[in-house]
């Protein structure tokens, strides 16, 4: 891990009640180094009813967020509350330094618009259909002409150099020449025109800040964290049935072998749960997981997590 990645703070933004990340620097980050996939939530606006490709921001889980908080790598923005009071005391100065980040992010996008064309055109250079050969010109041999044919070529070649010279006279006298031929013509000066460019994040405007609102805690936080600390994936698991849908690394490279739920440590469970659930997380493929932790006491903290796999096999 890099010294910058030791460092880093991850910033999310709580809006809504919900947990967003909008840099996708930062998305890439927890993603590599802590195992959170969270849910993309971003859509196009010419296009709002596609559901295929999400994109920016990331919605966290509460347990992503109080996670990343208790390992001290993020923090968590009031961010309509902080954009608020960020814009009424803006001085001129910020005001600059805001506009001139959007400026080296409008010509950073310039340059590598043309370095891919360049690239492009390079690719393609050599699948162009080469130009066809030009036919050669065949210098016929001097034949000896006779007088009157010799006579008639003189008098043409003289006619054309006449009407030639007339016509070089009348263009010198129509247009005067010019006194310098040496000097290039000046051309208008171009304003650089840059790519727009639209901004994904407002970190250059609000500062880093240490603001750390109360994340509500889930009693499926432990068992979140638990998978997560012994290199499980997990994503929302909705359409397997469960809580959660756990993945033995990340889900772009392997299937989900849990759906998993969270139960407290004392709370019944019906057995037509665990019949349905079990039944269900063997129809598609997957064993049904569930665990809870063991409460604190007055003489111990939060103790032990227990999990359990379960499986239909009559089926």
């Amino acid at each position: 891990m890099s010294s910058t990645e030791d460092d880093r703070q991850v910033r999310i933004s709580k809006i809504a009640g919900r947990y967003l990340v909008f840099d996708i620097d930062d998305v890439a980050y927890i993603r590599r180094q802590h195992g959170i996939c969270a849910v993309f939530t971003g859509t196009m606006p010419q296009n709002p009813t596609q559901n295929v490709f999400l994109g920016l921001p990331l919605e966290l889980y509460a347990e992503d967020a109080k996670m990343l908080l208790d390992r001290k790598v993020a923090y968590i923005a009031d961010d309509p509350l902080e954009h608020l009071t960020q814009l009424k005391s803006m001085d001129d100065e910020t005001r600059k330094s805001y506009l001139q980040s959007i400026k080296t992010q409008r010509r950073t996008a310039q340059l590598v618009f043309n370095e891919a064309k360049a690239q492009s055109m390079a690719k393609h250079k050599d699948k162009r259909k080469p130009k066809q050969p030009q036919p050669s010109v065949v210098v016929p041999t001097e034949l000896p002409l006779s007088a009157s044919s010799a006579d008639g070529v003189a008098a043409a070649v003289d006619q054309e150099e006449e009407g030639g010279a007339e016509f070089l006279l009348e263009s010198s006298s129509s247009k005067p020449l010019k006194t310098d031929a040496s000097t290039p013509p000046q051309k208008p000066l171009v304003k650089e025109k840059l790519p727009a460019i639209t901004p994904t994040t407002s970190n250059a405007m609000i500062s880093n800040g240490t603001s750390n609102p109360d994340v509500e805690n889930h009693t499926a936080l432990p068992l979140y964290s638990y998978l997560n600390e012994r290199g499980y994936f997990i994503t929302p698991g909705l359409r397997f049935g469960g809580d959660f849908s756990v993945y033995p690394g990340d889900p772009f490279r392997y299937h989900a072998h849990y759906m998993a739920n969270s139960y407290g440590w004392d709370e019944k469970i019906p057995m037509l749960d665990l019949v349905t659930s079990g039944r269900l997380g063997t129809a598609v493929k997957k064993s049904f997981l569930m665990g809870g932790q063991k409460p604190a006491t007055e003489d111990s903290e939060a103790g032990e997590l227990r999990a359990f796999c379960i499986e239909w096999a009559g089926m």
